[in-house]
């Protein structure tokens, strides 16, 4: 007969193991999509401004948000 801690544990096992099969390849994805979005961004402005020669201050902030994450 299995016992309650038994039951408790190869529940957890069960969670783990399709959390990592899932959740984890989603943050992952979300990650890699978010971090490209931020660096077309800053590339852009970049672009926009001759190398931030000529930059206006809301995209300055913009940019140096982005680059100090």
């Amino acid at each position: 007969m299995i016992d309650i801690e038994t039951m408790e544990r190869l529940e957890r096992e069960q969670r783990d193991k399709l959390h990592a099969q899932v959740v984890v390849p989603n943050k992952e994805k979300s990650y890699h999509i978010n971090n490209t979005e931020k660096l077309n961004t800053a590339k852009d402005i970049f672009k926009k401004s001759s190398g931030l020669d000529n930059i206006s201050q809301f995209d300055m902030k913009k940019f140096r948000e982005i680059m100090l994450g």
